[in-house]
Formats: C-alpha cells, structure tokens, sequence
C-alpha cells in the first residue's frame, strides 16, 4: 500500500458493509514517523483511498461499527489527552462498476465527529513538539520529538526522555511530565534510539545482544546534537526513562558522565542477571534475544550492566519504582541506590508502595510528576555548574 517497511500499519475490517461486488471496506490506520494516516481499502479491487486527517495525531485504537459506515476512534496528541472520535464514511454512490471515480472518492469521504473530550481550556500554553532527525555515531538515522518552552533563543536546560520497551515509540501523545517540565523552563527530547518500533524490523532488531552499546551510544549522539544544533544548554542536560528506558538511563550515565548533569531512573534494571533471576519467566523468555542468555551470555549480560560500572556515576541521580512490580522487581532500585551511595553520589529514592510496573492512581501519578519535576528543576536551574560539559 505504499508505505515500505518504515511504517507500522494496523487494519480493522469495518464490519460488513457490502458494494456492488458483494465484498466490503477496510480503513488502516498507518503510524507514519509516529502520526497516524487514516486510508481505506476496498477489498474486492484492492483500490487504496485516502481518507481526511484524523481528528488528532495519534490513533490508538479503531473499531469498525456494525453496518461499515462508521468508525469510533481513540485517539490523543501532545497537548490533547485521550478522546473518543467518531469517522462516519461516506455513503455508496451510484453504480460501483460504473466507473465513476467521483462517486468511488465520496464512498470513501469522512466526517470526524468528537465523543467525549477532556481537552485542557487552553492548550495554546502546551507545547506542540517539533520533529526532528539526527545522525547516529555510526550514521543510522534516530528521530525523536523536541518540546521547547516559550524562551529567548538559544540553548535551553534539556531532558532527555527514553521509552520503554524497547519495542516501543516515542509517539506526539500526551505526557504531563513534559508539559510539567516545559511549564518549568526544561526543554524535553522525546528520543527514539534504535531498538524503537515504528521504523521497521532492521530498526527494532539494531540493538539486540551487542549492538546493545550502539544503542546506548545513541543517548550521547541525541545530547550531542542537540549542542552542536544550539538547542540544549551542554551544561544543563538530565536523562530520564522508564523500565527498558531507566536501564539505558543507567547506562548512558556511567558510559558519558561527562555529558549529563542529572538523571531519573524509573523502574530500570541495573543488573541484568539479577534482571533475569527476579522477572516475570514469560519476560526473562523473551528478553533472551534482546540481552543475551544468561546461560550463555553471562559475560555480555554483566559489560552490558550498569551496577558494574557504578564507579563512573557523577550525576545526582532520582530513583522511581513501584514496590509491587514484578516485570522489574524493586531489587533493582535498592541496588541502584547502594551502589550510588557507596561511590558518594547523591541519590534520592521515590517508592510507591501500593503501585507496580505502572504508576496508575491518580495520587501516585500526581505525586511522581510534581516530584520529578521539582527535583529536575532543582538540578537543572540552579548555578551549580559541573566539572565537565559536552567535548
């Protein structure tokens, strides 16, 4: 359909509206460089119809109502949390086979009508994030998303933010520790380091077992660009992220302490055997290919951990976890903070008792962005200037 293999598409037969042929429609929600596309699909010629933008940047989820007229779509973006939309696609006009290619465009027209909406009352003062591409160490192409709050020009205090997964994306969607940070004056880059989703399967797989380095490398290449680009303040640059995203938070802070002022490690693992021994068996089972086995990689597993090279930590570091998660158990929190305190860095540790993988009650949501952020700021805002900045 077009879109090659750096698109990830979803499809949903939108129940059983029926054409002249006797087959029906189907509309694909494509993920293009992290927006959604919405096209349909006439299933008894193959014919490909665009359909009008969806309502905000992202779908997360489509459902196909009975009669194949309509759509109901979840859908958010960076300034709009999560909404429901209705697609009402247009009706059959004349023949199908009479090969009236107006009539086949307006089978295929959309009217986007919202359902339920929290919309915030004035989202001119959230930031819209920019696109942006970067050149890797090695050349491979990252992209990620720049939220830069309302300033004078030139380089700001910067978060760089890592997803989980790894087989996830960075995706325009709605993140109120962003938008938190941003209120702050901290710019945010919301990266996509290889071993993301959304750019293919070569993309996904660049960082299994020792390509694991090329992805922590990536880390530096974003911080880098972002000064030679005169975005990020060398002096004044943090890194954060959660689960798979806090141990490459970890890592990058071990591997470059020079370029990093401060850190937030959510629900990262520090140690990968100890990773392996304590997770969920379905997880360590897939994470095999990813990491290594820690039958036959013991020695990939232990260069790859950050607990082993805690000696090159420098950066005050904040330390997040939920006390019930069993994907990451809190183990590797409670070693994060005994290796940092025993090297003589200052180390601040936020457990949630009654929370797990996720942080999901809303006090405990609200508490993890209002301290991070304050902590943050805290870091990035003051005059204290470290040893090193960026070579």
């Amino acid at each position: 359909m077009g879109r090659g293999a750096t698109a990830r598409a979803e499809a949903e037969l939108i129940g059983t509206g029926l054409g002249a042929a006797g087959l029906g429609r189907a509309v694909v929600a494509w993920n293009v460089a992290g927006r959604s596309e919405l096209t349909g699909v006439d299933l008894s010629t193959g014919e490909v119809h665009p359909l009008p933008a969806p309502p905000r940047a992202v779908i997360t989820a489509l459902l196909g109502r009975p009669g194949g007229r309509e759509l109901v779509l979840a859908v958010e973006d960076a300034t709009v949390p999560a909404e429901l939309w209705t697609c009402h696609l247009g009706a059959d006009s004349g023949d199908a086979d009479s090969g009236d290619a107006d009539a086949g465009e307006a089978r295929w027209g959309a009217v986007h009508r919202c359902l339920v909406s929290r919309a915030p009352r004035q989202p001119r003062e959230l930031v819209e994030p920019e696109p942006r591409t970067l050149a890797a160490h090695d050349g491979l192409t990252l992209s990620g998303f720049w939220y830069r709050p309302p300033a004078q020009p030139g380089p700001m205090p910067t978060l760089i933010y890592l997803h989980g997964g790894p087989e996830a994306q960075e995706r325009p969607t709605f993140n109120p520790l962003i938008h938190a940070l941003n209120a702050r004056g901290i710019a945010v880059f919301a990266a996509n380091v290889r071993g993301s989703t959304g750019y293919g399967r070569s993309f996904e797989e660049a960082d299994h077992l020792h390509h694991r380095f090329d992805g922590i490398e990536d880390v530096a290449s974003c911080v880098r660009d972002l000064v030679a680009a005169g975005l990020a303040d060398p002096q004044r640059i943090a890194v954060a992220g959660r689960s798979y995203g806090g141990y490459l938070t970890l890592a990058a802070l071990v591997a470059h302490p020079e370029l990093f002022r401060a850190g937030v490690d959510v629900c990262g693992m520090v140690d990968l055997e100890t990773f392996y021994q304590h997770t969920e068996p379905w997880i360590a089972a897939s994470a095999v290919t990813k990491y290594g086995d820690p039958r036959t990689d013991p020695a990939l597993l232990r260069a790859l951990s950050p607990l082993h090279r805690m000696s090159r930590l420098a950066a005050p570091l904040l330390v997040v976890h939920g006390e019930n998660d069993t994907n990451v158990p809190v183990v590797e929190a409670e070693q994060t903070i005994a290796a940092a305190q025993a090297h003589g860095v200052p180390c601040r540790y936020l457990l949630f008792p009654d929370e797990g993988h996720e942080v999901v009650g809303l006090a405990g949501r609200l508490r993890f962005v209002r301290e991070t952020v304050t902590w943050l700021a805290a870091q990035l805002l003051t005059d204290r200037q470290p040893e090193d900045a960026v070579a």
